[in-house]
């Protein structure tokens, strides 16, 4: 019943801040309610999914493009596939760049890694993946699609309309061994590492991919006790494993 009057309600409670990665991940193949319930109320867990040099590998990228523009007035060659970039717009910090989603009342914040400003006046809104994409193998697609479309959604609240383009841009190392071989990586510092950019476009579909994830992640803040775990979740078991052992 406390359900159906948060939807019949003209004012809907104020829900959770949700991240756009943590959004993205509702659209797992093998999302686990259960750990989602865990992301949403409690904070500061004791672990993270995401190795801080990859941050760091994509925080030095956007440095190396806006660089670029700042020095060549144009954007580095492997972007132009993307169209013709003007200019580049330094993404707002994630405190800053949010949007409220008025029917489930979730806030949505994120961070772009860059949003450039094409000719025709529209922008292209990318995200750096420090990884070599494999169509054959999709892995984290999903996610990074519901990523980029809820950064063009907050960009769009926030007057950076229209947004006529989403980009994965994949940075793949250069870790072949003739690449390897060459004299002049090394030096008194230590070596250096090169990478091969490889551009995969993502669909803007806001209107039918967010909002029922939006819904999702309401209906599981909602709960006054966390849900069944997914089966085969490896997380879940791991904390049913720890409780275990610590008795």
């Amino acid at each position: 019943m406390a359900q159906e009057k948060l939807w019949a309600d003209d004012e809907v409670e104020a829900g959770p801040t949700i991240s756009a990665t943590e959004l993205g991940t509702y659209a797992r193949m093998r999302f686990c309610s259960r750990c989602a319930w865990v992301r949403l109320h409690i904070k500061n867990l004791p672990y993270q999914s995401f190795p801080g040099i990859f941050s760091s590998i994509d925080r030095y990228n956007k440095l190396i493009v806006h660089n670029h523009f700042d020095r060549e007035n144009r954007a580095p060659s492997w972007l132009v596939e993307l169209g013709e970039p003007g200019g580049y717009i330094d993404p707002p910090h994630w405190s800053k760049f949010k949007v409220l989603d008025e029917e489930t009342g979730i806030t949505l914040r994120g961070e772009a890694d860059g949003i450039f400003k094409l000719a025709d006046g529209s922008y292209v809104i990318v995200d750096y993946k420090t990884s070599r994409y494999n169509p054959e193998r999709p892995g984290m697609f999903s996610n990074y699609e519901v990523q980029l479309n809820a950064y063009a959604l907050i960009a769009e609240s926030q007057g950076l309309a229209p947004v006529s383009k989403l980009a994965l841009v994949y940075m793949e190392p250069a870790t072949d061994k003739d690449t390897a071989s060459e004299p002049s990586l090394v030096d008194d510092r230590g070596f250096v590492m090169g990478f091969h950019a490889n551009i995969v476009p993502v669909a803007l579909r806001q209107a039918s991919l967010l909002p029922p994830l939006l819904r999702k992640a309401r209906s599981i803040w909602d709960m006054k006790t966390p849900p069944a775990s997914a089966k085969d979740c490896k997380d879940c078991a791991a904390v049913v494993g720890l409780f275990e052992q610590l008795g």
